[in-house]
């Protein structure tokens, strides 16, 4: 069961927040990244991709820690990442988690400072990911977990070398990929910078299990 292997403080804002039971692709996923493991994880809509990141980022991280990032996840658009923003500001708010975005579509300074003044978790495009890289804001060293949301969007406008690059310097870090379908590009975007990953394909979101909010 996925409640036994959650933090309570965790399973308690889940609770509060209305999630009472999980989804399939949530209860196990969450425990194989709990362990470390290098995911391809395939379900569609409503079969619990964000909730698996952001729960499982948070019981990996548990609280702030010095400034640089400790998770970077790759989103396709502005919307995903304040979407997901959102998640872990909701479903964390007993934490002391810095949560910042980085799109292409907002002042690069305001995100360059923000990440550069202390970040615990970045969630942002490829394209400006690479840009504050390049400015010397953007720390990996540290990185536990960098994971890839929505990556059949991610591709459309995406270089691979963009990808190549964030996760050439962190050889270290765990390496999760989330997609609606395991097509060939999604195959290849994975391949590019993991190794030896298990690939996790639920074919529909299920109805019954425990976890997903009401």
């Amino acid at each position: 069961m996925i409640k036994e292997k959650l933090d309570k403080q965790l399973l308690e804002s889940l609770e509060e927040n209305g999630f009472t039971e999980s989804t399939e692709l949530e209860q196990i996923c969450i425990p194989r990244i709990k362990s470390g493991r290098d995911l391809l994880c395939i379900g569609g809509e409503g079969s619990g991709k964000t909730t698996t990141i952001v729960v499982s980022v948070l019981q990996r991280l548990k609280a702030e820690l010095d400034d640089n990032p400790r998770a970077v996840i790759i989103v396709p658009n502005k919307e995903r990442a304040l979407e997901m923003k959102n998640e872990f500001d909701r479903l964390g708010e007993y934490t002391d988690l810095r949560v910042h975005t980085a799109c292409d579509d907002e002042k690069i300074d305001i995100q360059k400072d923000k990440i550069y003044m202390g970040s615990d978790v970045v969630i942002g495009t490829a394209k400006r990911l690479n840009q504050i890289y390049s400015l010397y804001a953007l720390n990996l060293g540290v990185v536990k977990i960098f994971a890839i949301d929505d990556a059949e969007l991610v591709i459309k406008n995406l270089n691979y070398v963009q990808i190549d690059r964030l996760a050439e310097s962190l050889p270290k870090a765990q390496k999760i990929v989330f997609a609606s379908a395991l097509t060939e590009w999604v195959e290849r975007l994975a391949d590019t910078f993991m190794n030896n990953q298990e690939i996790i394909e639920i074919e529909e979101a299920d109805e019954e299990t425990e976890l997903s909010e009401e």
